[in-house]
């Protein structure tokens, strides 16, 4: 899921492996903090719905990290010494962040009505210093790591790594990544990630992403991705008035 910067940005625009996603991530983190931050530890049902989001949210980190180690980080060794081991070490602080949250999480679930409330703060507290960390940490790689990508590899050779990298994602998990990347990334970014995907998967596939898109997308946004696509718009047909 590739993203083009604009031309303003820099002379010749290059491919970024890490805006979408990271895109998606952030978005994905700020509900989380937001939806734990007001949860009531007393409403059972919506406790366990936010300390399952959580638990997605922490899913995908983890799995995040695993595929920039094995698509990314790589490439980054074998384009300069070393340029990947400041982020090594800070996926490994993650790794370890994330086992923390989990046991916190679990201690949400088992704790008395009493002590969830305080329980509560504690995790909304983590997983903000959490979210923090994860930020400047983006902001990083965007930064350092896509002028070693873009110094010593060709557009197409990133777009390599990047279809490697969507092919090892399962449905399940490309389907909720996509419902917090769609609504957070620009109109020309979801129009250029769209198309991209249009290109390279099966018809019937593609339609299951666009049904995700008009799901999770505005009336607005949604009609502007079928008007870039070329393709017709759906609109809710309108009732004639009765007749008395």
């Amino acid at each position: 899921m590739p993203h083009h910067p604009h031309a303003e940005a820099q002379a010749t625009p290059r491919l970024d492996l890490y805006a979408p996603i990271h895109k998606a991530l952030r978005a994905w983190m700020f509900d989380t903090v937001m939806r734990v931050g007001r949860t009531d530890g007393l409403d059972a049902e919506g406790l366990q719905q936010t300390l399952s989001r959580v638990a997605s949210l922490l899913a995908v980190c983890e799995s995040h990290i695993h595929h920039e180690q094995v698509f990314l980080h790589p490439l980054l060794e074998q384009g300069r010494h070393n340029a990947a081991q400041a982020a090594d070490q800070a996926h490994a602080g993650h790794a370890r962040d994330i086992a923390r949250l989990r046991s916190l999480v679990s201690q949400v679930r088992e704790s008395s009505p009493a002590e969830r409330d305080p329980m509560l703060m504690t995790l909304y507290r983590a997983l903000s210093v959490f979210v923090a960390e994860n930020l400047t940490h983006m902001h990083w790689e965007e930064t350092v790591h896509n002028e070693t990508l873009w110094a010593c590899y060709t557009d197409a050779q990133l777009m390599q790594a990047h279809d490697a990298l969507v092919q090892s994602i399962t449905p399940q998990e490309m389907a909720e990544t996509l419902r917090h990347m769609l609504p957070a990334l620009a109109p020309c970014e979801r129009l250029g990630m769209l198309s991209d995907m249009r290109a390279k998967m099966p018809p019937g596939a593609f339609e299951g992403i666009l049904a995700l898109a008009h799901e999770v997308l505005s009336v607005h946004d949604a009609a502007a991705v079928l008007q870039g696509l070329g393709l017709p718009l759906h609109l809710p047909a309108v009732r004639a008035p009765a007749h008395g």
